[in-house]
């Protein structure tokens, strides 16, 4: 049986042209601010891959231009989803696209058909494509199948079985962040180190493999505080402060889930008399705005939100010239931050 060739697609133009995706865009659609000679080069590139854009792709980015970034299940104030919204932004107003901002909330028992989708999205025809972000769940994605609408996701939030990783998503690796993470810790001397963050949850859970694994390649014993919280991730922490100085020996150091948590355990340490670094070691993840207002500032994971907002534009994009095309879960890497909060120590 004749092997069937892959689909060129509009990646690949990017990639021999040596231009980003957006400029491939630019260019499909006649738009400003391209050079000469890129436009010559991508149009090189186009003619030598025998690409041709989806006619329905072409209808689609000539009717509307517009964009909806639908946050699930999140508070828009919520700085970490704000950053990806703002990087979706930039990116469309740099390539004449407009953003659309809703937000939605529903219980993952819920039938899919019974989710209360913004008006926005029920008429056909207002957006060409979505950015999903938020807490996203099983039953969400199901409906929005129904709507036939190109869509891509960040995948660090969704709830799901494996399966759900088919979708097209940009995402980060917070497993190997956390790994990072606590290697640093270690190489600082500690052995004795605990994490903290409730791992019902996915992004949490992820991050709790990357300190379990840490922990193991130096044969050392884990310490996990976990439990059930109805309150923010800061009050969390302060809860959570109470149970590591409860602990015997008591930990040097304290891998928290991400920066909120290590900041309600850094409020309750200060008021205890505890100091960090000097009594315990604190390593957040995020590198949100708290990480700065600490005193001393957080060591922490920084995520690039608006590198991942930029690359699911990107990736939205994609979508749009080629429907139907499988494209590839993109991998955004993560930085360590080194600031005040590790202090070193020998290790025994």
């Amino acid at each position: 049986m004749e092997k069937v060739p892959n689909p060129i697609t509009i990646r690949d133009v990017a990639r021999l042209a040596r231009v980003g995706v957006g400029t491939v865009s630019r260019v499909l659609n006649g738009g400003n601010h391209v050079s000469g000679a890129t436009h010559e080069r991508v149009l090189t590139a186009i003619s030598r891959l025998r690409f041709r854009p989806h006619a329905q792709a072409r209808r689609i980015l000539r009717r509307t231009g517009m964009v909806c970034f639908l946050l699930s299940n999140r508070d828009f104030l919520h700085s970490f989803h704000a950053r990806i919204l703002q990087g979706v932004e930039t990116c469309a107003r740099s390539l004449g696209q407009h953003v659309v901002f809703a937000a939605v909330h529903y219980s993952d028992k819920i039938p899919a058909d019974q989710i209360p989708l913004p008006p926005i999205l029920k008429e056909r025809g207002w957006v060409d494509g979505l950015v999903l972000a938020g807490t996203i769940y099983p039953n969400f994605v199901e409906y929005i199948q129904t709507l036939h609408v190109p869509f891509v996701m960040f995948g660090n939030n969704m709830f799901g079985p494996q399966r759900m990783l088919k979708y097209d998503q940009v995402s980060f690796d917070g497993c190997k962040a956390e790994h990072e993470a606590t290697q640093y810790v270690l190489e600082q001397g500690h052995r004795n180190i605990a994490f903290v963050g409730d791992t019902r949850y996915p992004w949490f859970r992820e991050r709790h493999r990357g300190y379990l694994r840490a922990m193991a390649s130096r044969n050392l014993r884990p310490t996990v505080i976990m439990e059930r919280h109805s309150g923010s991730l800061s009050e969390y922490g302060e809860w959570a402060a109470s149970q590591v100085l409860q602990l015997s020996p008591r930990p040097t150091a304290i891998i928290a889930g991400n920066d909120e948590i290590a900041h309600g355990l850094s409020r309750t340490f200060r008021r205890l008399g505890v100091s960090v670094p000097d009594d315990v070691s604190l390593v957040g993840f995020d590198d949100r705005e708290e990480a700065l207002l600490m005193d001393p500032q957080l060591t922490t994971i920084r995520v690039n939100n608006e590198i991942i907002g930029r690359t699911l534009m990107e990736l939205l994009l994609e979508k749009l010239h080629q429907p139907g095309v499988r494209l590839n879960k993109k991998i955004i890497p993560t930085e360590m931050v080194v600031r005040g909060t590790v202090k070193r120590v020998s290790a025994s």
